[in-house]
């Protein structure tokens, strides 16, 4: 990188709704400053909210002003402008999901390392530091054996924001995978049901989808996703994980450390999760010479097991991975 011993110059392609996350986190870490954004009709009401320099998305991934690029876009457009960015030099670090495509996902990986830099996924929840401990305390027999793993993300997805999306297996599902894929591995089999409403009984048809992975050594595993119904119970599975141990258990709420905000909270854990992401993309990786805790290779078995369970949703079958 040309600009040693200064701080990083990050470029943003891709200004929707994730990046005034992202923008804060850079505005947070120390060794980072966000000189420039690309993309889309937003991009320059959010260059000039930020006071940033307006690029065009093909100058950006190559430009000589930005030592990393950020790749926010619409997973579609993630390929292109990150192998850009990586055959230019540039670190990437490119939001969830990755890719559904395994060759996009396996070209980033060779082009990250053709060209000496860092390819990172926004495997976002894995930098918070209750995450973290879980993944560590699996891995290193604190809790004995793993036996069981619960994963959950639930709330009622209203009319005007689900349009925004493609639905809870293309822009949540990656979250659980990555999660499970760092606490336990890969499984051996999977199994999936989706489900939907009559829009009479919720309007968006609230799509559902729960998902069971089995494991050499006994562990099984569930995740569920919904966006049919709000949990305001006094244990709600708003974005939580529980692992159980042959000798302990652990876990996690996005709602244990919530802010009042007027008549509403703020979840505090969600910002704090980009804020760590980006100290470490930006010092341990960049800087220090580090191994992101999700790799390029890691997106890439996330990338396998969402196919293999949308195959075992659309069959109602179980489905081999190894």
């Amino acid at each position: 990188m040309e600009n040693e011993n200064k701080a990083v110059r990050i470029g943003i392609v891709g200004c929707g709704r994730v990046a005034k996350n992202h923008v804060e986190a850079i505005q947070k870490t120390p060794n980072a400053v966000l000189t420039a954004a690309a993309g889309g009709r937003k991009a320059s009401a959010f260059c000039e909210k930020y006071g940033l320099e307006l690029l065009d998305t093909e100058d950006i991934c190559t430009s000589p002003k930005i030592d990393a690029l950020l790749v926010l876009t619409p997973w579609e457009k993630h390929y292109e402008y990150a192998k850009a960015a990586l055959e230019a030099g540039k670190h990437v670090l490119v939001e969830k999901p990755v890719s559904f495509e395994p060759e996009e996902i396996k070209g980033m990986e060779q082009a990250a390392d053709e060209n000496k830099v860092v390819c990172m996924p926004g495997h976002s929840y894995l930098y918070l530091t209750e995450l973290s401990r879980i993944r560590r305390e699996v891995q290193n027999g604190g809790i004995g054996s793993p036996a069981y793993l619960y994963l959950s993300e639930t709330y009622y997805m209203a009319p005007e924001l689900f349009q925004k999306y493609d639905g809870p297996e293309v822009d949540v599902l990656c979250h659980q995978l990555y999660l499970s894929l760092a606490f336990l591995g890969v499984p051996k089999a999977v199994s999936a049901f989706r489900s939907a409403f009559d829009r009479s009984v919720v309007e968006t048809g609230g799509p559902q989808i729960i998902v069971n992975l089995k494991y050499d050594g006994g562990c099984l595993a569930q995740i569920l996703l919904s966006w049919a119904a709000e949990d305001h119970t006094s244990d709600p599975w708003t974005f939580k994980v529980k692992v159980l141990g042959t000798q302990g258990s652990m876990h996690f709420s996005r709602r244990d450390y919530v802010r009042n905000v007027g008549q509403s909270y703020d979840q505090v854990f969600y910002q704090e999760m980009f804020d760590a992401q980006m100290d470490h993309f930006v010092n341990r990786c960049i800087l220090g010479g580090e191994q992101p805790l999700s790799t390029i290779r890691d997106a890439g078995w996330v990338c396998r097991l969402h196919n293999l369970i949308l195959q075992a949703a659309d069959t109602e079958q179980v489905v081999q991975v190894l």
